[in-house]
């Protein structure tokens, strides 16, 4: 049934996506100085409309076939590169009260650098991402669709343009962002230092813009669903609602939300069983709750 319902969204996707009008721009700027953000305007560009019939002929068909599928991440990148030459690829799903999450990250050579860089973003510097400057300003009433080119150079982070940008020879970036309500999906187009972006190469990003983002929306669904009821999933949401809890008291609950016994989380973190007791103990007295239906209403809230 799921194959069938995945079937029909691809059949009704390569519909909704033929022979659209070109995509058109309005601008959005952002005045003033901000945290720290070295450049005084930074202007995002709305995009209106739909894909040009020429946008659609970059690999649709084989990238629709792959969606859901671990072969997607890699299968987009290397239709990217073909008319983007990116360096990085990456994208990130932004929930209320959580770190973003990782749908995607590839690179150029065979070590996983994007991967690695991705994580540590989400861990330590999403916060001080140049794109939270403006979407702020942005009325999210329904779908937009936005770009954005930033470097690093403006970034006043040191650490975080250290760690995401210089220590791995990035430079520029191109960002596709869509928002919705308090949602929001950034894919984000890399390249090395040298090697800018032009006003044409960002044109021909930005008339491929609703299709990236619908796949990797619909990508980011599928990696959701999944991962509903998996020990990663309620991880994450206790990271975002319960931040007072440390590292171990996290994992300890989660894994009680997901049914383990005191004795399976011993086994499953290998810690002692009284270990896992006193963790247990210290997460319900800072969460002050004292049952593993008070603690599920806590997350699933």
């Amino acid at each position: 049934m799921a194959a069938d319902r995945r079937g029909a969204w691809q059949a009704n996707f390569a519909r909704k996506f033929a022979y659209k009008p070109c995509l058109v721009y309005r601008k959005a700027k952002r005045q003033g100085e901000d945290e720290g953000n070295r450049r005084a305007d930074m202007w995002a560009q709305r995009l209106i409309g739909l894909p040009s019939p020429a946008a659609d002929t970059f690999g649709l068909t084989d990238l629709i076939e792959h969606l859901g599928t671990p072969t997607f991440p890699a299968k987009l990148f290397r239709t990217t590169f073909d008319w983007a030459k990116a360096s990085h690829l990456t994208a990130f799903a932004f929930e209320p009260h959580q770190r973003p999450r990782v749908v995607l990250a590839e690179n150029t050579g065979m070590a996983p650098i994007a991967r690695g860089v991705a994580d540590q973003y989400c861990r330590d510097y999403w916060r001080h991402d140049l794109a939270n400057r403006v979407l702020p300003q942005i009325n999210r009433e329904g779908r937009q669709s936005w770009i954005l080119h930033t470097q690093a150079s403006e970034i006043a982070h040191s650490d975080y343009r250290r760690s995401c940008y210089t220590s791995v020879s990035l430079d520029h970036r191109v960002s596709l962002i869509e928002t919705k309500g308090n949602r929001a999906l950034r894919i984000n187009i890399y390249r090395s230092e040298g090697e800018g972006f032009t006003n044409e190469d960002i044109q021909r990003i930005a008339e491929r813009g609703h299709l990236l983002l619908a796949l990797t929306r619909r990508h980011a669904d599928y990696g959701l669903a999944d991962r509903r009821h998996s020990f990663g999933y309620y991880r994450d949401r206790l990271a975002g609602v319960a931040p007072v809890l440390t590292q171990r008291e996290t994992e300890v609950c989660a894994a009680i939300i997901l049914g383990l016994t005191s004795e399976g989380i011993s086994l499953e973190l290998g810690v002692r069983l009284n270990t896992v007791l006193t963790y247990k103990k210290r997460a319900y007295a800072r969460l002050g709750i004292s049952s593993q239906n008070e603690l599920m209403r806590l997350v699933l809230n």
